[in-house]
């Protein structure tokens, strides 16, 4: 007889992701703050699990394949800090998903880039995951990573 897992921890194992485990901030601020229905959570970069940054720059020496891979690094660092303010299973609604991607000066694959976040936002929270979304160029982001992500979610009541 086979258990069936449900929520989204159960979506994250299905999907062989895991989360990964966060230490604190390098710097003084809070890397989730919650303001009545609404949690800000600060800025996510594509440091993999390992502790490896994954860098570079759009159009210089990473590719739109490259940053998809770092954006869905950088989600899945967002979604392990809001499971650490709130837990995931409180998610209502992801309502804004910025993205920002380090990109030489004539790169334009921001938005593709982005979408590696997007997607995978989506395929563990299902319709909590859509979201409004900007994606920016930026010359360069902290420790050299490629993508850096930050979202506002609206918790369960």
């Amino acid at each position: 007889m086979s258990t069936r897992v449900t929520g989204v921890h159960g979506r994250l194992a299905e999907l062989s992701l895991d989360l990964p485990l966060l230490g604190p901030p390098r710097c003084a601020y809070e890397p989730a703050v919650r303001a009545g229905n609404l949690l800000h959570v600060s800025g996510q970069i594509s440091r993999a699990a390992t502790g490896e940054v994954l860098g570079g720059r759009l159009g210089e020496d990473a590719d739109v394949a490259d940053g998809v891979a770092a954006a869905r690094i950088s989600a899945l660092n967002l979604l392990a800090r809001i499971d650490g303010a709130i837990g995931l299973d409180n998610v209502a609604q992801v309502v804004k998903l910025n993205a920002w991607v380090a990109s030489a000066k004539n790169a334009h694959g921001q938005p593709e880039v982005a979408d590696g976040a997007s997607r995978l936002l989506l395929d563990v929270l299902g319709d909590a995951g859509r979201h409004a979304r900007t994606a920016l160029a930026a010359h360069v982001l902290p420790q050299g990573a490629l993508v850096e992500v930050d979202a506002i979610v609206a918790v369960r009541p």
